[in-house]
């Protein structure tokens, strides 16, 4: 028993003498790292943004609370390059801005700490942003257009439709107005119609498209101006439902001008070509105790400024004429005051373009071409009909084949 009693005793002193050595380590390590006082962090910037731009950042955010802080230190390039943004602390709130510039197109790990007049520091933070130059405007390209009509001084542009996720915005247009000073005027992405009332006809246009990366950048980005000079396109006057009349005799009448009609088509008793019937409508109608129409003709003559291509489009209700008609009726583009017979139709010099009027079909496009300015042309329709035939004719429109 005596025996148990010394081994008990001598466990403990030995457990203690281990307690002792191992507290003695543990304050050694502790010393380590208060042997040159207690470690003091500053408050770290609060609110922390980066704006990107063109070769450039714009830094942001707030100071809040810690009234020691005197500067803010930011790193890039691996701590290689640095910038320091001093802090004028008041007894609230401070937000400090900057912007950076200089930098390389390139992704950047911006980092940053806040100091005091001893030397103190935050905790470091980090804010990932992308710096964008020239290789990202290369991947720019502008708002395609899709037509430009011209008619005397008002320009109608009408742009395409483009991928929002790219970050497009709108279009810059550059343009000479009547009075001979340059305007330029901004379409947001959202619209696909700019009107212009006051443009300088023969003069050229510029525009190019805006571009932001992302939302909060700070620069706007753009294409290379391109420069378009829109053809006039030739008006046709009195030219669609409800057309007018120069002189009527219940539903008959003869169109008004600029439409010329000659004898062969007044077929209603010396009037024909306007029909009352269907609100006004353009109507060379035979038959139904009519006479047959021979070489009827109806053309207005209109004058072509550019050399281009232009497309004339006739728009019908309805018809009732067959491929096997005797003669037939046929729309028409030939140069000069005046269209040819009829029979003449695939052979004439003056012809520019034409297409039969059949059942079935309402809609029509004649393409042609002018080569020289000032080119005057007519537009109309010739017919040689036999019988109950007729067609009703909605509209006419020249534009400009892009």
């Amino acid at each position: 028993m005596r025996n148990f009693k010394y081994i008990v005793a001598s466990c403990l002193i030995v457990l203690s003498i281990i307690g002792i050595v191992s507290c003695s380590e543990d304050n050694k390590d502790y010393l380590k790292y208060v042997e040159n006082g207690e470690t003091l962090y500053l408050a770290k910037v609060d609110s922390l943004e980066v704006f990107p731009g063109k070769n450039r950042v714009k830094i942001e955010g707030l100071i809040i609370g810690d009234p020691k802080v005197s500067e803010v230190r930011v790193y890039w390039n691996g701590q290689k390059d640095s910038v320091v943004v001093p802090i004028e602390r008041t007894q609230g709130t401070d937000m400090f801005s900057k912007v950076i510039d200089g930098l390389e197109e390139n992704v950047y790990n911006f980092q940053f700490r806040t100091f005091d007049d001893q030397g103190h520091k935050s905790i470091m933070e980090s804010v990932t942003a992308e710096v964008y130059g020239d290789r990202y405007i290369t991947t720019l390209f502008n708002r395609p257009i899709e037509k430009s009509v011209l008619i005397e001084n008002d320009l109608a542009i009408n742009f395409a439709a483009m991928d929002l996720s790219s970050g497009v915005i709108g279009s810059e247009v550059k343009y000479t107005t009547t009075a001979g000073t340059q305007n330029s005027v901004f379409l947001d992405i959202d619209d696909s119609v700019l009107d212009i009332s006051d443009y300088e006809n023969g003069s050229t246009f510029s525009y190019r498209t805006a571009f932001l990366p992302i939302e909060t950048a700070i620069d706007t980005f753009y294409t290379e101006f391109e420069e378009i000079k829109p053809i006039p396109t030739p008006v046709l006057g009195n030219a669609a439902v409800p057309f007018i009349a120069a002189e009527a005799d219940g539903r008959w009448g003869t169109l008004g001008e600029p439409w010329i009609t000659n004898d062969a088509a007044k077929t209603h008793n010396g009037y024909g070509g306007w029909d009352e019937w269907n609100g006004n409508i353009f109507n060379l109608e035979s038959g139904w105790g009519s006479p047959d129409i021979i070489n009827g003709k109806i053309y207005q003559i209109v004058m072509v400024e550019e050399p281009a291509t232009y497309q004339l489009k006739v728009s019908l209700m309805n018809n009732n004429h067959l491929p096997e008609d005797e003669g037939g009726k046929y729309i028409v583009v030939a140069k000069g005051d005046g269209l040819p017979d009829v029979e003449n139709i695939t052979t004439a010099s003056e012809i520019m373009g034409y297409k039969r009027i059949l059942e079935g079909t309402t809609e029509y496009t004649v393409e042609f071409t002018t080569e020289e300015e000032m080119s005057e042309i007519s537009v109309g329709l010739i017919s040689t009909q036999i019988g109950n035939k007729f067609s009703n004719i909605l509209s006419w429109e020249i534009i400009v084949a892009n």
